[in-house]
C-alpha cells in the first residue's frame, strides 16, 4: 500500500498559493508521501492558464473596478475564477501510481470521473462529464479542471463552485466566439454553484473513494519545510513578477 497525505493548506495569498503549488509539485520526488491531495481556496481572483494570452481571457478593467486580482498559474487550461465559494482541489501524483493510465488526457478524465463519482454518492442527480474535464450540473459548469505533466510526475487541479459570486465568474472572463477556432481561447459554460451543504463529508468521500480506487492510504498532514522555502522563493522570482502574469516569461 502506498502512502498518501491530505493537505488542507490555504492562504489569503494568491501569488503564494500559485507558487505553493509548484512548490509541492517540484518536492514529490523527495517527499515522504507517493500521493498528496490539497484542498484549498483563494481570495477574489482570476487565474490563466500557463500559455494563455491574458487580454484575450479577462476583462482586465473589469477586475481592476472590482479589486479582483490575477495570478497565472504553472499548467495550461482556461482562465478561472476564484473566490472563498470555489474550492480548488489539487492532486499530486507518480504516475507509476496509474500504470493504466497514458498521458494527461487519461490522467484528467480519471480526475474528473472520481469527482462525478463522489457527487453523486452524495446524492446528487443531474451531473455529466462535459468533454473530458468540465463537470456540468442541470447543464451549467460547476468544475473545471486541467493537468501538469512532468516525467513520471503529474499534478492534476479541479474546481468546484458551492457559493460563488457569479456575476464575477461572468464578467470578469471572455467568453469564446462561436466562429473562433483559435485553440488559445477557452472553451466557456454558464455556470452556476452547486448546493453543497457539508464540504468536509465531500472531501472525505473523495479521498475514501480514491483510496478505494487504487492501493492507497491517506492521513492528515503538514507542508514541509523545503515546499514552504521554495514557495516563498517562487512567490518572489516568479508569481508576483508582471513579466510571469503578463507576458507568460520567467527567468
Amino acid at each position: 500500500m502506498i502512502k498518501g497525505r491530505v493537505l488542507e493548506v490555504t492562504f489569503d495569498d494568491l501569488q503564494y498559493n500559485l507558487a505553493l503549488e509548484e512548490a509541492i509539485f517540484t518536492n514529490l520526488p523527495i517527499s515522504n508521501y507517493h500521493m498528496t491531495v490539497r484542498f484549498w481556496q483563494n481570495p477574489k481572483s482570476v487565474v490563466v492558464g500557463r500559455g494563455q494570452n491574458l487580454k484575450q481571457e479577462v476583462d482586465v478593467t473589469y477586475c481592476l473596478l472590482n479589486n479582483i486580482e490575477v495570478g497565472r498559474r504553472i499548467s495550461g487550461g482556461g482562465a478561472v475564477f476564484h473566490d472563498s465559494g470555489n474550492l480548488n482541489i489539487s492532486f499530486f501524483i507518480n504516475r507509476g501510481n496509474f500504470p493504466d493510465l497514458d498521458g494527461n488526457n487519461q490522467l484528467r478524465a480519471f480526475f474528473t470521473e472520481l469527482i462525478i463519482d463522489s457527487l453523486i454518492d452524495l446524492g446528487f442527480t443531474n451531473i455529466e462529464k462535459e468533454g473530458s474535464s468540465n463537470i456540468l450540473y442541470h447543464g451549467k459548469k460547476i468544475s473545471g479542471s486541467d493537468g501538469y505533466l512532468k516525467k513520471e510526475w503529474y499534478l492534476h487541479h479541479a474546481t468546484l463552485l458551492f457559493d460563488s459570486n457569479l456575476t464575477h465568474i461572468e464578467r470578469s472572463l471572455l467568453s469564446k466566439t462561436a466562429e473562433s477556432t483559435d485553440k488559445s481561447e477557452s472553451s466557456y459554460f454558464p455556470s452556476t454553484n452547486l448546493p453543497v451543504k457539508n464540504l468536509r463529508v465531500f472531501k472525505k468521500t473523495l479521498t475514501k473513494k480514491l483510496e478505494d480506487k487504487i492501493d492507497v492510504k491517506f492521513e492528515q498532514s503538514f507542508l514541509s519545510n523545503s515546499e514552504r522555502v521554495l514557495a516563498d522563493k517562487l512567490k518572489t522570482s516568479v508569481y508576483n513578477q508582471s513579466e510571469w502574469i503578463q507576458n507568460k516569461r520567467r527567468e
